[in-house]
């Protein structure tokens, strides 16, 4: 059987993932319940890994405004943590995501920004 390069690159293209955009990242917010259910919170599109860590932590000061004072400050300290922000930032301009996971009792929350991923709907937050 005789293999063409286009064809060749074409099954290539199917069996290797490419590797994701680095210029666009997908964020979003979800809240998981203890009976399995997931409650989706939002989420946005931005264009560096700054944006994105960004957008993480205006998400993440609202979830605190809804907790207890002693589950807060967990938090309001990661908000304020800048060498964990430049780990993320790290992370995300190497393709990885980056995830942040609250936890309130019986729900956790999940606010996380993946490199090249885009939201079908279009939805952002402001």
């Amino acid at each position: 059987m005789v293999v063409n390069q286009a064809t060749s690159q074409k099954i290539q293209a199917r069996q290797s993932p490419q590797a994701p955009a680095r210029d666009s990242f997908w964020c979003d917010a979800a809240a998981h319940l203890c009976e399995g259910r997931m409650l989706w919170l939002g989420g946005h599109a931005c264009g560096t890994p700054e944006q994105a860590l960004a957008w993480i932590g205006w998400r993440a000061g609202h979830v605190a405004d809804q907790l207890d004072d002693h589950l807060a400050q967990p938090v309001r300290a990661w908000i304020q943590d800048h060498p964990e922000h430049q780990r993320a930032i790290g992370q995300l301009a190497r393709g990885i995501t980056y995830a942040l996971v609250l936890c309130d009792g019986s729900v956790q929350f999940v606010l996380a920004a993946t490199p090249g991923a885009f939201d079908p709907d279009g939805e952002s937050a402001p």
